[in-house]
Parts: structure tokens; sequence; C-alpha cells
């Protein structure tokens, strides 16, 4: 049974950078692998494309359940362990957290801010958490001060807050409407800045594409971390009153 205590949970913000890490290396493998066997075999054929798709269907699980990281987590020190064992992921439970990771996107790590023990969703998926390494913690004592301890807000002795699932639905929802919103925005600038546009153009401009891309990006980090503290309409945190707390 691990310790939770003693638990040094990896930060959103490293998590973001090993998972950068690793979409380039599977990126690389991606374009590398069918090119390699096209030379091997003298031509285009139609093992090419299964091989083209291996890397990334293969890769991430295989490293988890056998290494306990990637690539990307290995750069920064954090490693993947399971909840009650602090073992390594077995390998089905790899390839689940692996698919609801690709599915889920950034809704799955957004969840991270919500959850007492850092966990995205395709970790509570798997019985998986994120950690800080045990090697680099050894090697460098100082690297725990990059860790997160657990996150307990009903510990505040100012106020309630409602639970993080409930907070997080309520943050998924806003984030449907602002991206509804988005879009109507992003018609209206084409209209108004993109020259010869119309509504029945196939598809909006890419520098209105970018833009919004940005600016949404901002706009869902907002908003996640308004509603990790209880700040949101419709799952707001409530002030306790003198002599309750």
């Amino acid at each position: 049974m691990t310790d939770t205590a003693q638990v040094l949970y990896a930060t959103l913000p490293r998590r973001i950078k090993a998972s950068i890490i690793d979409g380039v290396v599977l990126l690389t493998l991606m374009v590398l692998s069918p090119l390699a066997i096209s030379a091997l075999v003298g031509g285009d054929t139609g093992a090419n494309a299964i091989i083209m798709y291996m890397p990334p269907v293969l890769l991430e699980p295989i490293l988890i359940s056998f290494l306990g990281f990637t690539l990307g987590q290995y750069i920064f020190g954090i490693q993947v362990i399971r909840v009650n064992t602090g073992g390594k992921c077995p390998l089905a439970a790899s390839f689940l957290r692996y698919f609801a990771k690709t599915i889920l996107g950034g809704l799955s790590m957004a969840y991270m801010l919500f959850s007492k023990k850092h966990q995205a969703i395709h970790d509570h998926l798997a019985k998986t958490l994120v950690v800080l390494s045990r090697n680099k913690i050894e090697q460098n004592p100082e690297f725990v001060n990059y860790g997160e301890t657990e996150n307990i807000l009903e510990a505040d002795v100012t106020y309630y807050y409602p639970s993080a699932l409930r907070r997080f639905l309520i943050f998924c929802i806003w984030a449907v409407v602002a991206s509804l919103v988005f879009g109507i925005l992003e018609e209206i600038a084409a209209l108004l800045f993109v020259h010869g546009y119309t509504l029945e153009t196939k598809k909006i401009p890419k520098e209105v594409e970018v833009i919004s891309i940005i600016l949404y990006s901002v706009l869902f980090i907002w908003l996640a971390d308004l509603a990790t503290k209880g700040n949101l309409p419709g799952a707001r945190r409530k002030k306790k009153e003198l002599g309750n707390s």
C-alpha cells in the first residue's frame, strides 16, 4: 500500500510538457516507420499504413506498463504508478488509460485541477497516479519542490466547496457554451475582416481560426481556474457562518 501522505504529484504544466515531447516522438516515428519499410521492400505496401499507426497505439502503453514512464515523462522526472500498490500499471490498464486520454484530450487533463490527488480522468479510469520520480528525488532532494501535495479544498475554514465532480461538470457546461459562442464569433470576425468571405464559404480562414483557438484556450484555462475555486455560477462556494468553521 502506498503512503499517499508522502506522495508528491506531478504538476499539470510538467505533465503537459512531457506530453509535448512524447507527441514529437510519435510524429517522428509515424513519418519514419513507413519510409523505412518502403526502403526495405522497395516501394509502398499496404503494411505501410498499418505500421504508421502502430507507434501511437503501442508505444506509450508498453512504456508505461514495463518502465513506468514515457520518454517525455523521464525527461521531466515523473512516473506513473498504481494507486493502491505504488507499482507499475498493468498492460490492459495502460491501454485503457492511453485511449481514454487520446479521446478526451484536454478535458481529461483539466480534471487534474479538481482532483484531490491531481488525477486526470484517464488516471481515475486506470487507477493510476502521476508522481515525481523516486529516482530523481534520490539523486536531487530539492526536486521535491517541483511536486504538489493533495488538493483538499474541504479544509478551507472560510468556505464550503461543492464536490469536485459538480465543479467539473459545471466547468464542462461553461466550456461547451464558450465553444459555441466562439464559433459564432469566428463567423462574424471572418465576415467583417476577411475579404471575399461569405456564409457560403465552407472553411473559416486560417488566420481567424488560429486566433480563435488561442483565445479559446486562454478562456478554457480561466474557466477551469474559476471552477476549481468554486467561482462559476452553478457550483459556487458558500461562506461558512461564524461559529461553524
